[in-house]
C-alpha cells in the first residue's frame, strides 16, 4: 500500500470520525429536494400561510423541470459553496496548528502525498454529495413536476462539479497559507464569490473563468448542447486547478514547520 493510499484512507476515515460524510451529503439532499417540493406545494403554502382577500383565486404556474433543477445548480452555487467552504476550511490549518501535521512530515512523506491525498478527501466528498443531492433533486421533480432527461442532468452534474472541484481547491490553497480557520472561509468565499460577479459583469471578456462552468451547466440542462466557448473555459479550469495544487505543495514544503 503506497503512502498517498494511506494518507488518501486517513482523510476519508477522518470526515466519517467528524461526521462530514454524513452531514454535508444530507445537507445538499435536502437543498436539491427542498426546491421541488416548494415549487409543487407553492399554492397550498401561500393559502396555508394566509393574508390574501377572501375569494381571491391564486393561480401560479408551475414551474418546468429544467427551471426547478436550475434553481437547484443556483442554491448549489450559494449555500453549497457555503458548506463545502466551511467543512474544507482547516484541512490544512487546523493540523498545522494542532501538531498532527509535523507529526505526519516527520516521516518520509512526500510533501506532495501530504497535499494532494486531501485534496482527493475534499474532492470525493464534494463529488458524492453532489451527485446524490441532484440525482435526488431530478427524483423528486420527476415525481412531482415532470421528467427531464437524465442524459441532461448527468452532463450538467459533470459540468457543474468542476466548478466545486475549483472551489475546495482554492480552500485548500488558503488553508494552506493561512492559520485561522475563520479567515480561511472568509478569503475563499469573498474570493469565489468576486470571480462569479466578475465573470457575470464582464462575460464577454471571461469566457475563460471558471465561474462559466455553471453557466454552461445551466446551458446543458435546457438544451443538450455546450456552447462553444465550454472547451477554453474547461481547459483554463484544469490548469489553474493544476497550478493552484502546486502551488499549495510548494508552499506546504515552507510553512508547516514553522508552526
Amino acid at each position: 500500500m503506497t503512502q498517498w493510499t494511506v494518507l488518501y484512507r486517513k482523510e476519508m476515515l477522518e470526515m466519517i470520525r467528524n461526521y462530514k460524510v454524513l452531514w454535508i451529503p444530507i445537507v445538499f439532499v435536502l437543498l436539491g429536494v427542498m426546491e421541488p417540493v416548494s415549487a409543487y406545494y407553492m399554492p397550498e403554502i401561500l393559502d396555508t400561510l394566509g393574508g390574501l382577500p377572501e375569494g381571491t383565486i391564486l393561480e401560479m404556474p408551475t414551474p418546468t423541470g429544467t427551471e426547478v433543477l436550475m434553481k437547484v445548480l443556483s442554491n448549489y452555487g450559494m449555500l453549497g459553496v457555503l458548506i463545502l467552504v466551511l467543512g474544507a476550511m482547516g484541512v490544512v490549518s487546523a493540523e498545522r496548528q494542532s501538531g498532527v501535521a509535523g507529526m505526519v512530515m516527520m516521516k518520509p512523506v512526500p510533501y506532495s502525498s501530504y497535499i494532494i491525498s486531501k485534496w482527493a478527501g475534499l474532492v470525493t466528498i464534494t463529488l458524492i454529495s453532489l451527485f446524490i443531492g441532484y440525482v435526488a433533486s431530478w427524483y423528486y421533480t420527476s415525481l412531482l413536476i415532470e421528467t427531464v432527461a437524465f442524459e441532461h442532468i448527468f452532463q450538467s452534474v459533470v459540468i457543474y462539479s468542476i466548478w466545486l472541484v475549483f472551489v475546495v481547491t482554492l480552500t485548500l490553497f488558503f488553508s494552506t497559507i493561512m492559520k485561522g480557520n475563520s479567515s480561511v472561509a472568509f478569503v475563499t468565499i469573498f474570493v469565489v464569490f468576486a470571480i462569479s460577479t466578475v465573470t457575470s459583469i464582464l462575460g464577454k471578456y471571461m469566457e475563460w473563468s471558471p465561474a462559466t462552468m455553471t453557466e454552461h451547466a445551466g446551458q446543458v440542462l435546457l438544451s443538450g448542447e455546450l456552447d462553444s466557448s465550454f472547451l477554453l473555459a474547461f481547459i483554463t479550469t484544469i490548469a489553474i486547478i493544476i497550478v493552484v495544487l502546486i502551488s499549495s505543495i510548494n508552499i506546504f514544503k515552507h510553512k508547516e514547520l514553522l508552526e
